[in-house]
Parts: C-alpha cells; structure tokens; sequence
C-alpha cells in the first residue's frame, strides 16, 4: 500500500505512533509520536483524536492490534502453500481439530512456508472482542484498515533483526508480552499473555511504589539493588523461560538469541539479569531508522505500520466478512494523484501533437496530389476524365518501361532479324514447317510456335538447330496433333552472346 501509513500501538497509559511512507521502492521512516493518554471532561479518552488530528495523520490507513489474548492458537499444516487454495480449505480444518464452532469466532490466519508446504497460524478471537475495539476507534474518528494480532506484526521485522537464528522477540509492554520467534526464514511460531505483566504491576503496588509515570528507565537491577523488582518479575522470567522451552520443542532446535522491547526492556540491567537467568544472548532491539533510545519504545508501533503498509495474500487482517473495512484509500489517491495528473497532460500534448502533425501532413498530401492532377491532364489531354491521377500515370509509366526494357535487352546483342536467320540457317532445306510466332521473352531467350509434318519432323527441328552450335540451349516445350494431320510444336532457344 503506497503513501503514508500509520501504526498505532496503544498502551494502558500512552499511545504511541509510527509514521511511515513507502514508496516504489523503500520504506521512510516519517515521524514517530509518543503522547500520554488522558482522560476527558466526560470521562472518555479523547487523546486519539486529538493526536491525529494534531499530527494530520491518515484516519484510515491505520494497522492496530487486538491487546487481549486469542480464544486460541493454532497451527495447520498443508502440502501446498498457494494463500488461495488454503482460503479454501482452512476453515474446514480449523472446524475438525477445535472444540468451538469457527462461525461463532472471529478467526484469521499468517502464512508460514517451508520446504515441504507451508503452516497457517490461526488465531481466533471473540467477535465481541473486535467489535468494541473497532467502535472505540470510530467514535475517535478513525478507521484501522489493518488489525492484527501483535506476535504476527513483528514478523515484519524479519530483516531488522539480526542475532542468530532460532531468535526469539519478547516485547514486554504494560498490557502483555508478545513472543515472536524466528528461525532462517522469517517469523514460525507466536504466542502472547497478560497475566504476567498484570502480575507484575501488582506486586509493584503492593511493595508501594504505583509507578504512575512509568518511567521504567529509572528502574534499577543489579547485584546489590533491585531486590524488590526482581521478585515481581519472577512469574515474567518464569513464563519467558517456558515459552523458550516450548519454542525449543516445536522447533527441536536451540533459541540462541533474544531480542527485547516494550516498555520494561527499559529497566536498567534488566537485559543482563535476563541473560543470567536464561543462559543466552539477550539484547535489546536495534532498529537502524528509530535509533537506540526509541527502538524498544517504537518497536512495535513500527512493525504494525510496515506489517499493514506491506499486507498481502497470507497476512492476517481481522477486518473481513461483517468487520470488512469499506474506507476509501486517500493515501494511494494521494500518491498516484500528481503522477496520474502529469500522465494525463502529457498524453493530451502528445494527441494534440499528433494531431496538428496529421493535420499538416494531411495538407501537404493534398497539395502534392492537386499538383500531380494538374501534370496528369497536361501529359493526357485526349484523356477527359481522370478518377485517380496518380495511379493513371503509374499505369502509363510501367506500359513505357516495359517497351523500353525489351529494347535495352537486345540492343547491342542479336537483333529479332539476327535470330530469325540464325534459326532459318540453322534447319535442313528439306523440311516444311510453318512458323506461326516467334516471340522474345527475353534479350537472349526466343520461344518458337510452328507446324509441320510430324512428330519426326519436330525431332529434326530440334536436333538441327541444337547442332548448330548458334545456341546455349534448345529446348522443346510440348508437342501436338494440328489439323490436316500435322504436328504442331513449341521450342525454346537460348541466344549465344555476341563478343
């Protein structure tokens, strides 16, 4: 999807916003927006609106993501991997291996491929689930045409993160946890929980520090501090190291590396605390156009908006079927709308380029043709009338070249007189023919048309004159009976040149 496209992730205390324009053939990074979200006079949270109105953000090409937990995950395998066939087929799998009826969720599936097919991720949802998230968007005056589930979004990612494969992205933010895992041909395996990080808030409340800023970059782990933060992270670490593990199984592989975001990545020494705890190389994430600061903030705001900008056959969008998105693409409007504009002006100078050529050439035709009528009548006076001058006269100039042709032919050669008493000379006194045409069909080829008294007599002709010596060739064409019982006859002869 060309033009400028938005991803916008939405924690419990801010948004946050990733401006992007994709163009023919890169991706630019535009603008990233992060705003607290604060309450209304009336109570609601009128912060969206105000932030893309603030910003002239697109209100419809928006990827967001569903923040609760999916009814369920699955995976199904198919020997083929073309998006339209498994269009086909997948919801009747879905139907024999789940214990709920499909028609009565909200489901959609992510494309992996590999070497023997591919896999369909599936994940479902409450219908209910969806549609007050989408109300909730519209009464802010906005339209997400992409909403996804965030583990998938982060597969748009693939190329930007570079630890070694199996690698896992754990984006810890204030709502849940996404676990994204790669392995050499981009995202294979999703899963996410809240119950973790709602742990995590509660017990941070309970040590009496409520934290309403969040300003997590403040936090502290290490060896003699931080006590406190590591007992409430420890149903996180737990869960991290499950998943792992779980991960490690499906793939029967070793995850090597883990990638950090969100918002608790920003907890000093939090990376290296997971590392002990893990045994792995554990990083935070680096995203070259967001920088170091912003890239665990952003990460995922700028996953979604390329995930949406780049959907295709085999992405998963849950707005279809009852949630179908029906806005209008502006932004692709935008983008085509000058270049569109440019074509249509330079295809009407072309036409009127054209048109004026044909104009002009058309006027020249009919002046040369006037031209060529007016010497036509002079050179055919006796000719009163004259449909088509120019062919006319090609008419009279082809009669004219072929007279002087046959002339050209035999001038400085055997004359028509030469030839004759060559043949004359060249036949036994005694034989009686009568020679009816004797016609040139070219400088040096004579055709020879005669009767005489039999077919023996032809055979004379035709040695007399091969014996000669006068010619390159004689030939007989064809014989035949003529009237009176003679033989008429048809003979060929080729002129020898005169040196």
């Amino acid at each position: 999807m060309y033009g400028r496209f938005v991803g916008l992730d939405i924690g419990s205390k801010d948004i946050r916003v990733s401006l992007i324009k994709r163009g023919l053939r890169d991706v630019q990074l535009l603008q990233t927006i992060r705003t607290e979200i604060s309450p209304s006079p009336s109570g609601d949270s009128n912060s969206i609106a105000e932030v893309f109105k603030a910003y002239s953000l697109p209100k419809g090409d928006i990827a967001t993501s569903v923040a609760e937990n999916p009814t369920s995950i699955r995976v199904i395998k198919f020997p083929f991997s073309d998006p339209k066939k498994i269009d086909q087929v997948y919801e009747y799998e879905l139907e024999n291996i789940s214990t709920f009826d499909p028609r009565e969720k909200i489901h959609g599936y992510h494309l992996v491929k590999n070497e023997v097919g591919s896999e369909a991720l599936v994940c479902v949802f409450e219908k209910n689930q969806l549609e007050e998230l989408i109300n909730s968007y519209n009464e802010n005056g906005i339209d997400p045409k992409i909403i996804t589930y965030t583990p998938l979004a982060f597969g748009a990612l693939n190329d930007l993160v570079t630890g070694e494969r199996p690698l896992l992205l754990i984006d810890i933010g204030e709502t849940e946890i996404s676990y994204s895992l790669f392995d050499e041909s981009g995202i294979r395996r999703v899963r996410s929980s809240t119950k973790p990080v709602e742990s995590f808030f509660y017990k941070l409340n309970q040590n009496g520090d409520s934290r309403d800023g969040r300003d997590y970059s403040n936090m502290v782990i290490g060896e003699d501090e931080g006590q406190d933060i590591k007992e409430c992270l420890s149903l996180i670490i737990s869960e991290i190291k499950k998943t792992i593990q779980f991960f490690e199984i499906e793939l029967k592989d070793k995850v090597n590396t883990v990638e950090l975001s969100g918002s608790l990545s920003l907890i000093e020494g939090f990376s290296d605390f997971l590392k002990d705890e893990l045994n792995r190389d554990v990083r935070k994430i680096y995203i070259p156009e967001l920088g170091v600061d912003n890239s665990p903030i952003f990460a995922k705001s700028y996953a979604l908006a390329l995930y949406g900008s780049t959907f295709r056959n085999g992405y998963l969008n849950f707005r279809e079927n009852e949630f179908k998105y029906v806005g209008v693409d502006y932004e692709l409007r935008k983008v085509f709308m000058v270049p569109g504009a440019l074509l249509a002006i330079l295809i009407l100078f072309l036409i009127y380029g054209s048109a004026s050529r044909y104009y002009e050439l058309k006027s020249s035709v009919d002046e040369m043709e006037t031209q060529i009528a007016q010497v036509v009548k002079e050179t055919f006076p006796e000719v009163k009338v004259i449909p088509k001058p120019k062919l006319f006269m090609e008419s009279e100039v082809g009669k004219v070249r072929e007279k002087l042709e046959l002339i050209e032919g035999v001038q400085g050669e055997i004359t028509p007189l030469d030839a004759l008493k060559d043949i004359s000379g060249s036949l036994p006194e005694s034989l009686k023919l009568t020679v009816n045409q004797i016609k040139f069909e070219t400088a040096n080829k004579i055709k020879i048309e005669g009767v005489c008294g039999s077919y023996q007599e032809v055979a004379e002709i035709e040695e007399a004159l091969t014996k000669s010596g006068m010619f390159e060739s004689v030939t007989r064409n064809q014989t035949g009976n003529a009237p009176n019982g003679n033989t008429k006859f048809e003979i060929s002869v080729v002129l020898k040149s005169k040196v």
